[in-house]
Parts: structure tokens; C-alpha cells; sequence
């Protein structure tokens, strides 16, 4: 599969692709910044290669993302594949080091079988998570916005909520102070702390159309009615 492929030659990058069977969105995420710029290098000769074109690539040198002419098919594609085995896929599909990750939905045992000896003839293949979904479940099976989660946060509020993630301060038990936080930012207390919470605020605020949708199915597939 060829962005496989391209996962295989670069093993410190992680691929995530999008596509709506015109266009394919790929991100690429590195460890490595000189990986990335050689992944970017080579993107035209690897698309060339499927009869395709590069229709637009980002122009900073430190985020990787393209858009690329779909070609898909069921010769080169898992996604065509689960499609025509009548699954639903989710996206992204994630390739890193020359491995595919990719999230069906499957409305019966069969189509899934189907799917899963296609994957079989071309490689190895392994089930990961297998989860059942009952009916007027499968809108909450799809991933979430992060413009909907962030968008309303300025980039002050986000990096000072990433640190503070990353610093373990929501961690139970905490695992560093506020104090300590604004000492390594730099920055007194009371902002730092008015940043977090209007940060926590507005994440919150965002989330809770989600954690009203997932409690009317969590209710659902316990037989309760939501209180």
C-alpha cells in the first residue's frame, strides 16, 4: 500500500491520511525534522508513481501536511477494500513504520470476515479492539473536532494547559504545583492560574453537547433512562 510504503522507508514519522475518495489529506508527524523534510522531498516521486499529483503542500518547513489526487482502489487502498466489503472506516488511518492502523465499522459479522481475509492475501494482519455497537449508537463512535474542543482557546491558554497536562498537574495525586508551573513559565501565579481556568472552562464548555450525546447511549445500552 503506498503510503505504507512511505511509513517503511521513513520509521520515525507517523502518517495520518483522510481521504473522500477525490482528494487525500496526509500530516505528517516526526521525531526527526531532517526525516520530515526528506518525506516531503520525496512526496512527488512516490504520488507519481500512482498516476497522482501533489495539489498543494504546506510551505513551512517545520508542519508537513499535502493534499494528493486520490487514486484508490481495491488493488491499493484498505479503505476501498472495507468499503467494498460494506464496512464504514474511520478516519485517519495511521501508518508508522511500514505498519497500518485502521478503525472499521462493521454492521455484520460477515461483512467484517469479508474485510478481514481481503487484509490477509496482501499482509499480516491483527485485530487490535473489537467492540460491539448497538443500534443508534454509531454517532458516538466518531472522533471529535479538536477546532470544536480548542478553538475558542487563545495560544497562550493552550500552551499553558499542554504544560500543565504535561507537568502532570491534573494527574491524581498531583504531581506539581501551580506555584512551580508559573515558576518554569516565568510567570506570576494569578495568570498563570487565570489562564488554566478560563482554558478548563471553555474545554468544558465545549464537551458538553459530547457528554450529553454519550450519556443518552450510555443510558441506552444500560436500559436507563438519562436523570
Amino acid at each position: 500500500m503506498p503510503f505504507n510504503n512511505i511509513s517503511r522507508l521513513y520509521p520515525e514519522s507517523t502518517i495520518y491520511r483522510w481521504c473522500n475518495s477525490k482528494v487525500d489529506y496526509l500530516e505528517v508527524d516526526s521525531s526527526d525534522p531532517g526525516e520530515a523534510s526528506r518525506i516531503r522531498e520525496s512526496l512527488q516521486s512516490f504520488v507519481s508513481a500512482l498516476k497522482s499529483e501533489v495539489l498543494f503542500i504546506s510551505p513551512a518547513e517545520d508542519v508537513l501536511s499535502a493534499t494528493v489526487a486520490c487514486k484508490c482502489s481495491n488493488l491499493n487502498s484498505t479503505v476501498r477494500m472495507a468499503e467494498r466489503a460494506g464496512c464504514l472506516w474511520k478516519a485517519p488511518v495511521i501508518y508508522k513504520g511500514g505498519e497500518e492502523t485502521l478503525s472499521v465499522i462493521s454492521p455484520e459479522n460477515e461483512n467484517f470476515r469479508e474485510l478481514f481475509e481481503s487484509l490477509r492475501k496482501i499482509g499480516s494482519v491483527s485485530i487490535v479492539r473489537k467492540t460491539r455497537l448497538l443500534p443508534n449508537a454509531l454517532r458516538d463512535s466518531y472522533t471529535i473536532s479538536l477546532s470544536d474542543l480548542f478553538g475558542r482557546l487563545t495560544d497562550k491558554q493552550v500552551r499553558h494547559l499542554a504544560f500543565a497536562t504535561a507537568s502532570g498537574y491534573f494527574g491524581i495525586p498531583k504531581k506539581t504545583s501551580m506555584e512551580a508551573l508559573a515558576a518554569a513559565e516565568r510567570i506570576s501565579e494569578s495568570t498563570l492560574q487565570e489562564h488554566i481556568s478560563k482554558a478548563e472552562s471553555k474545554v468544558m464548555e465545549a464537551l458538553t453537547p459530547y457528554i450529553r450525546l454519550y450519556l443518552s447511549s450510555f443510558a441506552r445500552r444500560s436500559n436507563e433512562p438519562p436523570s
